[in-house]
């Protein structure tokens, strides 16, 4: 398989092949997008160096999947990465499904040499690119729907005496257990967070709320509870834009949770003077935010598919070698040491018998002349 890094021989390439590039981080897309030639060529340079990994695959004598790039980026002190990039779309002319398959397939051999536990992927929720993950060995567990608010009204009316402030480092715990109510086991189990019970104690650091994957500023604010924390709202400041991250349950019948969040988060937003539309995602399993966002001036701006796929890794650890038990030897039965005289006089026999066969005489009067 023709795979292998990028190199600066590779940059007429990826300067054609850009063209017809596939974006698959839509938040950093759309909040702060960088050049992947220069993602490439940090990584390139011998004194280069960058959390993004660029893959090439030259292939001259196949007619289909000649030529692809893929891009995978690292999260900051994380065992995950993100599909960030892949080239030629596939409703390019140059674009093909087996590109993508052989990209993703083979790169998995170096981000394990790497460490990497879990590649994540945010793709077009379309048939053709999920089938070509899930051939690549991706599951999908969550489908969303980006909503965005493209202009900000000059002020928002705050609820009075809401109980918000902004967060500390104390509540990751709570965060937990908010996190473990409100999302289903198998998200949980996708997104690498190991409680199975909001009772059990958990790692905060392990929490997808508390999880830097995007590497951007961003304020967080709580809003306390009865028994904890009710809810969570992180403010994701970009170049081009500012995504809301809406964490509560939205699929209880009181949503005062989340007006009183949404609310905060846009007042932040208007006070930063900010001219940059604001988005938002839904998940599939949170049916209660559509109608409120759509209160609020957002619209449906486009689908998303969550996938996985997770890296199996060597686990060096010492084993007990267990030695095969020796049967035990019954106790040998005593007896006479003496030899019977037949066995004396046969073994006689024996030797003094010739050692060597002896030859036949040979007639000399029928040999040869």
């Amino acid at each position: 398989m023709a795979i292998r890094p990028f190199t600066l021989g590779d940059v007429v390439l990826l300067q054609r092949l850009g063209r017809h590039a596939t974006q698959l981080h839509i938040e950093k897309t759309l909040l702060q997008p960088r050049s992947s030639m220069w993602d490439a060529l940090r990584t390139a340079l011998p004194w280069g160096s960058g959390p993004c990994m660029t893959y090439v695959l030259r292939q001259e004598e196949n007619g289909l999947a000649r030529a692809g790039f893929l891009q995978i980026e690292v999260r900051p002190e994380r065992t995950e990465a993100d599909v960030v990039l892949l080239t030629p779309a596939l409703a390019a002319p140059q674009g093909h499904p087996a590109i993508w398959q052989k990209l993703l397939s083979q790169s998995i051999q170096d981000l394990t040499d790497r460490r990497i536990a879990r590649l994540f992927a945010d793709i077009p929720d379309q048939p053709l690119v999920v089938n070509t993950f899930k051939q690549a060995g991706f599951q999908l567990y969550a489908r969303e729907t980006i909503w965005r608010l493209a202009v900000l009204p000059a002020h928002w009316s705050l609820p009075s005496a809401a109980p918000i402030r902004l967060l500390h480092p104390e509540d990751g715990w709570h965060l937990t257990r908010l996190y473990n109510r409100i999302t289903p086991s198998h998200v949980r189990q996708a997104e690498g967070s190991l409680a199975i019970n909001e009772k059990e104690y958990v790692d905060s650091l392990t929490c997808p709320i508390l999880v830097d994957d995007l590497g951007l500023p961003r304020t967080q604010f709580v809003l306390d509870g009865k028994d904890g924390l009710d809810g969570c709202v992180q403010i994701i400041w970009g170049r081009l834009g500012t995504w809301i991250r809406l964490w509560t349950d939205t699929n209880n019948p009181n949503t005062e949770a989340i007006h009183h969040l949404l609310r905060y988060a846009l007042s932040e937003v208007v006070e930063d003077q900010s001219t940059h539309p604001v988005y938002i995602s839904v998940r599939e399993y949170q049916r209660g935010m559509e109608s409120i966002l759509a209160d609020y001036s957002f619209a449906p701006f486009t689908d998303r598919a969550r996938v996985v796929r997770n890296i199996w890794q060597w686990a060096y650890r010492p084993v007990k070698a267990h030695s095969p038990a020796l049967e035990s030897v019954h106790e040998a039965v005593p007896g006479s040491l003496a030899i019977p005289k037949a066995v004396r006089r046969r073994n006689r026999r024996m030797a003094i018998a010739p050692a060597v066969a002896p030859v036949e005489e040979k007639d000399e009067r029928f040999l040869p002349r």
